[in-house]
């Protein structure tokens, strides 16, 4: 059994961290698990889709990771409540991540995803992510929900206006999104 700890800044990760099952019409959103072990490790890894995802995943694990490695690393993150990682299920079998992190007290939170090329295109990430955003403002409460994305990346930020999410700030290497619920 993992062990898990509230977070006192944020109701939303308290509220997450309780979420068993988000359906979709043609997905399941849910905690990733032990069996996720080798889906996440190769989604973590893959370093054309990593591009973009903003981490060396190099540089936070040991030398030749392994797929425990990776999981471990995911349960450290949600136990020292930094952020929740769920998986994205078609059929049963995982296709993406969704990851909620950077929680904060107005409740908000940031929501990020992504997924194994060959689900690309195929209207999952929106429709995960809805239905993600869709539980954090209906169920826990949210006041604000960001994203962001490298400026390259043509379709996340594709994605996060489909989402409904307003771009309220730039750098030189990201937009920031906002999406603000009244």
């Amino acid at each position: 059994m993992e062990k898990l700890i509230k977070n006192s800044i944020s109701p939303l990760f308290d509220g997450l961290i309780n979420m068993i099952c988000i359906k979709t019409q043609r997905l399941t959103v849910t905690p990733i698990v032990k069996d996720d072990e080798k889906a996440y490790y190769d989604l973590y890894t893959d370093e054309k889709l990593n591009e973009f995802w903003g981490y060396d995943y190099k540089k936070d694990l040991p030398i030749d990771p392994t797929p425990t490695d990776f999981y471990e690393f995911m349960i450290s993150l949600k136990e020292k409540g930094e952020e929740i990682s769920f998986a994205v299920r078609l059929n049963g079998v995982m296709i993406g991540e969704l990851v909620a992190y950077n929680f904060s007290n107005m409740p908000s939170c940031e929501v990020g995803y992504r997924f194994f090329k060959k689900y690309h295109g195929k209207g999952y990430a929106i429709e995960s992510a809805s239905a993600l955003i869709d539980y954090i403002v209906n169920n826990l409460g949210a006041k604000a929900v960001f994203t962001r994305c490298f400026k390259q990346n043509t379709p996340s930020y594709n994605l996060a206006k489909k989402l409904g999410y307003t771009l309220y700030s730039e750098d030189k290497t990201h937009y920031y999104f906002i999406k603000v619920i009244n």
